[in-house]
């Protein structure tokens, strides 16, 4: 899987991340005098200026055979949006991006913790664990943050959890009838292409669950809502045909990266 590589600290970049979404209006001028304006939504790249400061030489060595591998700007990769939430519909527990357990049983329109209607309250009606869930083609030897706010009248409990063939992370917290923001740090150092990330309930469960995220990094941040789209860019490239690097020592490498995705 060609993906640009993760820090050693388990960060996708060093801050600040300048991240830009470029559009474009297509305007077209009738007969008559009159225009018809519209957004052109297949034309819209985002770009991201990824700083590259005090690197190690592992660490630069990587970003380096990724841009041989990909010939500069010609092929694609996969890139982790640094400043993103990977998840898509990260409220819409219910939209087909989820691979839910076949007796989970979801009613939106629930009070969130920031006040509106936009949690989901969940209840397994199965006799064995079921959870609510989504696949994501990310690498799994990355470290990640997996969170989302949660609460219960039922007194349950819900398990946060990220698979991949040949190993798992899980993590059980239990809940009161306040909202409490559950977490996960992930770093499983295995070698696939794709992990199921997932809130489970036991047997009978019934729990509130608002804003499932998940990052590319050791810890959570501010949630970021998603909708169709999510911080997974299959179709990354570097913005120009070269790279630039300052050897400050034997191990400091600095550099500015450019990525654009469609």
């Amino acid at each position: 899987m060609l993906v640009f590589p993760q820090l050693e600290t388990g960060a996708a970049a060093l801050y600040p991340v300048v991240r830009r979404r470029v559009t474009r209006t297509v305007r077209n001028t009738m007969g008559d005098g009159s225009r018809v304006v519209f957004a052109d939504i297949d034309a819209g790249i985002q770009e991201w200026d990824v700083r590259a400061t005090g690197l190690t030489l592992e660490e630069w060595t990587a970003i380096e055979t990724l841009f041989q591998a990909v010939s500069g700007r010609l092929t694609s990769f996969t890139f982790l949006d640094p400043a993103g939430n990977l998840l898509l519909r990260s409220e819409e527990f219910g939209e087909p991006e989820w691979d839910n357990g076949p007796l989970i049983q979801l009613t939106p329109g629930i009070g969130d913790p920031s006040g509106t209607t936009r949690a989901t309250r969940v209840v397994n009606a199965g006799q064995v664990a079921g959870a609510v869930a989504q696949v994501l083609a990310v690498p799994g030897s990355f470290r990640y943050a997996l969170s989302v706010w949660a609460k219960t009248t039922a007194g349950s409990n819900v398990t946060l959890s990220a698979t991949t063939a040949g190993g798992s992370a899980a993590k059980t917290i239990a809940l009161t009838n306040q909202w409490t923001r559950a977490s996960l740090e992930i770093e499983l150092g295995l070698d696939t292409d794709s992990l199921t990330f997932g809130a489970q309930l036991d047997a009978g469960a019934s729990v509130d669950l608002f804003g499932m995220q998940v990052e590319a990094q050791r810890g959570v941040s501010d949630y970021r809502k998603t909708g169709v789209s999510g911080g997974v860019h299959a179709q990354a490239r570097f913005a120009e045909d070269e790279l630039t690097v300052t050897a400050g020592g034997t191990d400091v490498f600095d550099g500015a990266i450019r990525i654009v995705a469609s």
